[in-house]
């Protein structure tokens, strides 16, 4: 939830980069011819029925892989001639699809056998043959650029299927036929033969003087009873030859087109709905993914428990993180003004509560530094809100800017420059000036103390001699409260010399940045600056926002008649 604009944003790129991509993809269409498996029967038996019971698992699933064999994908290339390569599918190539998205022609078809092979392959990937569950039913899907070649391109690897099966049956029963011709013309010599041998006996037994000589009967008899038998197997051999002819010419398949493609009228790829769906779910994945690791990555203190255990007081004070864009002359800060009622607003209320409670009462006015252990974690932020909520509570309120390292203040607040906080310290401009240099705030009564720019003077030059505690003496009498925008303790000399001063501190710390070591750093320096226990109370800046779900509660009330 601490991520929940990134999560957003991520699943809305995905969103987005999904719908682009569908929108400049080739569109596929899928066209669809169904083939039933019913062996054929003998059309020429009598009686018979044209077709033979249906055929086991084995026998189709053996058909499904002739179909997906080269040679009836090639005959179905020759079916649909004439083509182009860019009415065919190349299933997951993008290259294809690159080409055309930024109109590059593509390479022509290669000549002769490599160009056959390349048009196979593409054929290969546009078409997918599978059997229907158990049933005899085969479904040939053809992917294509265009509908129409997809319907043409599916019913043509049925009727390739169906040609080259004929075909084969065909050259099958021609071939045994060719093997019974051989034996009709075998049984033809034998009966020529047989012939001659029973003239030739019939003659030597007409040349005797007694006419049919005892001697020739038998021959004669044995001759011709041969003679009888190779006629009759001449003539089954004879019939068996126009049998196979016959059967030849009328064969049937074992499979038929039963539901003829056609052109689909919508495309099946790229599916908008499933991918944009798809989309969806990927990019939540990678933007949790990425929120987990975000969150893993701040190795800091994550909340105000965890900020005063390692400070060791009883409570934090946390402070939102604000995303609206910051402009120079306008600050987070401003929602002390104008949105009181501010998740912001409330936890700098909470720390000039805690602070008044912790301030000890005195004739003099109080100061309070405002510092973080690191540069960049809200310090001038915070120093700035605070100053405005004191304001806002009726007390005379002065911010200070000391940060004379980064100069910071003047970007928060829209106030004329003359002169600079830090020229004072330095000596390069009289103290009695100093009260021409303090502006008020355009939003409060606010006044500020503000510096020029980045100074490179020394910190004790700046902060060690008795200008720093002689300014603090002359606020102290003027103001009910001081706030001072102090340098980081990145810069340790600087709040070696200006902790001493303190009445009261801010110890601001970032979410999931300011790790606890820093934090044991800063409170050892506070401590060593300061002779006496000075209250600290601690701010985490920065807190990630937290959704909550509002629940209505209805309440029982009193009701009269």
């Amino acid at each position: 939830m601490r991520h929940g604009r990134l999560i957003v944003f991520v699943v809305l790129v995905t969103i987005l980069g999904a719908l682009f991509a569908v929108s400049v993809l080739r569109p596929i269409y899928t066209a669809t011819a169904l083939l039933v498996v019913e062996p054929a029967g003998n059309l020429l038996s009598p009686g018979g029925t044209p077709r033979a019971d249906t055929p086991n698992n084995g026998a189709i699933d053996g058909i499904v892989e002739i179909m997906r064999s080269d040679p009836v994908l090639t005959r179905a290339m020759e079916l649909v001639d004439p083509f182009a390569l860019a009415d065919f599918s190349s299933g997951f190539d993008l290259q294809p699809m690159f080409l055309g998205f930024f109109r590059i022609d593509a390479e022509p078809l290669a000549a002769g056998e490599a160009g056959r092979a390349q048009v196979l392959k593409l054929v290969h990937n546009s078409v997918s043959i599978n059997r229907r569950g158990l049933t005899p039913v085969i479904a040939i899907r053809a992917n294509a650029t265009s509908p129409e070649f997809a319907a043409r391109l599916a019913n043509a690897v049925g009727e390739a299927h169906i040609e080259l099966e004929v075909a084969a049956k065909s050259d099958g029963l021609r071939k045994a036929r060719a093997l019974i011709e051989e034996q009709v013309d075998g049984g033809r010599r034998q009966v020529l033969a047989l012939g001659e041998t029973l003239a030739s006996l019939k003659a030597a037994s007409a040349a005797e003087p007694n006419g049919l000589s005892a001697s020739f009967q038998p021959q004669i008899a044995s001759t011709m009873h041969s003679l009888d038998l190779a006629r009759d197997q001449y003539q089954r051999l004879l019939l068996r030859s126009a049998e196979l002819e016959e059967q030849a010419q009328l064969q049937l398949p074992d499979a038929r087109l039963v539901a003829p493609a056609s052109p689909p009228s919508d495309a099946g790829f790229p599916d908008i709905r499933t991918t944009l769906a798809v989309a969806a779910l990927l990019g939540l994945a990678v933007a949790l993914a990425l929120a987990f690791t975000f969150d893993g990555l701040a190795s800091g203190v994550r909340s105000t428990d965890e900020l005063a255990e390692a400070i060791g007081v009883p409570a934090a004070v946390a402070m939102p993180r604000l995303h609206a864009s910051r402009f120079d002359g306008t600050s987070h800060a401003d929602q002390v003004v104008t949105a009181p009622l501010s998740a912001f607003s409330e936890g700098m209320r909470t720390l000039q509560v805690n602070l008044q409670r912790s301030l000890l009462s005195g004739a003099g006015g109080q100061v309070v530094f405002v510092l973080s252990p690191g540069d960049g974690e809200g310090k001038t932020t915070t120093a700035l809100g605070l100053a405005r909520a004191f304001d806002a509570a009726g007390r005379r309120v002065l911010l200070l800017d000391a940060d004379v390292r980064s100069a910071a203040l003047h970007r928060h607040v829209d106030v004329p420059l003359a002169g600079g906080f830090e020229q004072v310290l330095a000596g390069d401009v009289d103290i009695r000036q100093l009260a021409s240099m303090v502006r008020k705030d355009p939003l409060s009564k606010l006044s500020v103390l503000v510096n020029s720019g980045r100074s490179v003077v020394p910190a004790e030059v700046l902060f060690g001699g008795p200008t720093f505690a002689n300014v603090l003496r002359g606020v102290r009498a003027s103001y009910d409260i001081t706030i001072v925008d102090m340098p980081s303790l990145h810069w340790s000399a600087e709040a070696a010399y200006i902790l001493p001063h303190a009445d009261a501190v801010v110890l601001v710390a970032s979410w999931g940045r300011t790790e606890r070591a820093k934090l044991r750093e800063a409170l050892v320096a506070i401590r060593q600056a300061h002779p006496l226990p000075v209250p600290l109370v601690p701010v985490l800046a920065l807190q990630p926002k937290v959704i909550r779900w509002p629940t209505p509660r209805y309440e029982p009330g009193y009701s009269s008649r």
